[in-house]
C-alpha cells in the first residue's frame, strides 16, 4: 500500500500554481532538506530533540460543509458548469469530515524521518526503549504521524516479520515503538492551550475571528476575492461560496486522489488566492501568535522539555509530536519571522503578500522544529542550533558563534 501512495504521489507536478493555504498547506510546498543543511567541521552533534505537528488531514467538519454547499450550488448553475467542462463528467468523492491523517500526511513525516537519519545516522540507533524518549497527545492525528515517522526511522530494523518464532526472530522485519501519551486533561506539554482557560477566554484570542469578519466584509475582499471568481465561475458568489471554493481547492492539495482529480483551483485568481490564504491566517496568528503574549508563553513548557532532554544523563533521541497551536506558539516564543506590525485587515495587497509571519511557510502540516546540540571539538563548549522545517533558523536572543 505504502508503495502505491509513493507511486501516485510522484506522478504529481513538480511545481502547482498555488500553494499557499495557511496553515493548511501540504509540508512538502514549504520544506527545506535537512541532508543539505552545513555546519563547521569543528562542531559534533551530540544530542536531539524534534517536536513535530500532525500532517496534512481531512477537513475540519465546517470547512467539508462550506465545500458541499458550493458543489450543490455550482453544478446546479448551467453556466458554472459550462466554464468547467470536466465538472460533467467529474465523479463528486464523500468528504471525510474527521480530520483525520490523509496517506500524504503520513508520507510527509515517512519522509521527513528518513532525511534526518541520513543526516543524523548518529542519533537513530536500532531502537530501544531507554534510547528514544518519544511522546504525542491523545489526539489520532498526532499519534499516526508518529507511527509514519517512527515507520521510516525503523524500517526493516524489527525483529518481527511473518516467519518470526520465538526461536528465529528477523533482524529486517517490523520494530513495535513505545510512545508515551497522556489524557487532555492532562497533557501540559503538547496541550498547554487545551488546560488554560484564560487563553480561551482572552480577548486577543478572539481579535483573529474579529478580524477575519471585517475582512471578509471590506470592499477590498469583494474586489479581489467575490468578483473575479464570480466572472470565472459565471455566477455570483457569496462571502460562503468563496471559502468553500477555496476549500475544495485546498483538498485537492492535501489529498490529490482522493479528490478524483479536480480542478476548482481553476476558478481563484491569483489575488484572491493570496487574500484568502490571509484571511485563514488572521486566527492563527491571533491564537497563538505575536498578538498574544499568554498564547505563545504558555510554549515556555516545550523549552523546558528541550532543556530537560539536554541535561539528562540518559543520552536519548527525543521525539514530539503534537499540533499547529503548539509549533506556532513557540515559533513565536524564540521569536522567529515576527513582523514589524501586527496584522490588521487593512493592509494593503502588497503588504499583506510579503508578511512576515506567514503561516503556509511557518506551519504548514508536518511542520517541525529540529534542535540539536553540537560539541565544538577544539573548545569543548556546546551550541545549540535550531532546524524549522529543516532549514537553520537563527535566534537573536541567542546569539552565539560556532565557536562556542
Amino acid at each position: 500500500m505504502f508503495n502505491v501512495i509513493l507511486v501516485l504521489l510522484s506522478c504529481l507536478p513538480p511545481t502547482l500554481p498555488y500553494k499557499d493555504f495557511s496553515t493548511h498547506t501540504p509540508y512538502e510546498y514549504s520544506r527545506g532538506d535537512i541532508t543539505k543543511v552545513q555546519w563547521s567541521d569543528q562542531l559534533v552533534p551530540t544530542r536531539f530533540y524534534l517536536i513535530a505537528r500532525h500532517g496534512s488531514r481531512n477537513m475540519y467538519a465546517e470547512y467539508v460543509i462550506s465545500m458541499e454547499k458550493f458543489l450543490d450550488k455550482i453544478l446546479l448553475e448551467d453556466e458554472g458548469i459550462k466554464g468547467l467542462p470536466w465538472l460533467r463528467t467529474w465523479k463528486r468523492p464523500y468528504y471525510f469530515p474527521d480530520r483525520h491523517l490523509v496517506p500524504q500526511g503520513m508520507l510527509e513525516h515517512y519522509h521527513l524521518a528518513q532525511r534526518y537519519k541520513k543526516k543524523f545516522p548518529a542519533f537513530f540507533p536500532p531502537y530501544y526503549p531507554t534510547k528514544y524518549h518519544i511522546r504525542s497527545t491523545n489526539i489520532l492525528r498526532a499519534s499516526q504521524s508518529a507511527a509514519s515517522f517512527l515507520f521510516g526511522i525503523f524500517e526493516g530494523m524489527g525483529p518481527l516479520n511473518q516467519f518470526s518464532s520465538p526461536t528465529n526472530l528477523s533482524t529486517d522485519g517490523f520494530q513495535p515503538v513505545g510512545l508515551e501519551i497522556e489524557s487532555a486533561d492532562e497533557d501540559k506539554l503538547l496541550r498547554f492551550m487545551d488546560n488554560c482557560p484564560a487563553l480561551t477566554n482572552c480577548p486577543t484570542t478572539k481579535n483573529g475571528r474579529l478580524e477575519k469578519t471585517k475582512l471578509k466584509k471590506s470592499e477590498k475582499y469583494k474586489k479581489l476575492v467575490l468578483d473575479p471568481i464570480s466572472e470565472r465561475a459565471c455566477f455570483s458568489l457569496t462571502v460562503e461560496d468563496a471559502e468553500g471554493l477555496y476549500n475544495l481547492c485546498n483538498f485537492e492539495h492535501i489529498s490529490p486522489t482522493e479528490s478524483n482529480n479536480s480542478s476548482f483551483c481553476d476558478l481563484i485568481p491569483r489575488s484572491a488566492f493570496a487574500l484568502l490564504d490571509y484571511s485563514r491566517d488572521l486566527d492563527r496568528y491571533y491564537r497563538s501568535s505575536y498578538p498574544n503574549k499568554l498564547g505563545y508563553e504558555l510554549s515556555c513548557v516545550v523549552l523546558k522539555d528541550v532543556l530537560r532532554e539536554f541535561e539528562s544523563e540518559e543520552s536519548a533521541t527525543a521525539l514530539r509530536f503534537a499540533h499547529s497551536e503548539t509549533i506556532v506558539s513557540l515559533i513565536t516564543l524564540l521569536g522567529i519571522n515576527k513582523d514589524q506590525d501586527n496584522i490588521i485587515y487593512t493592509w494593503d495587497k502588497e503588504d499583506f503578500w510579503n508578511r512576515t509571519t506567514k503561516m503556509s511557510e511557518l506551519d504548514p502540516f508536518a511542520t517541525n522544529m529540529g534542535f540539536v546540540v553540537f560539541r565544538n571539538s577544539s573548545s569543548e563548549q556546546d551550541i545549540i542550533k535550531i532546524y524549522l522545517n529543516e532549514r537553520e533558523v537563527k535566534i537573536t536572543a541567542c546569539a552565539s558563534s560556532e565557536e562556542g
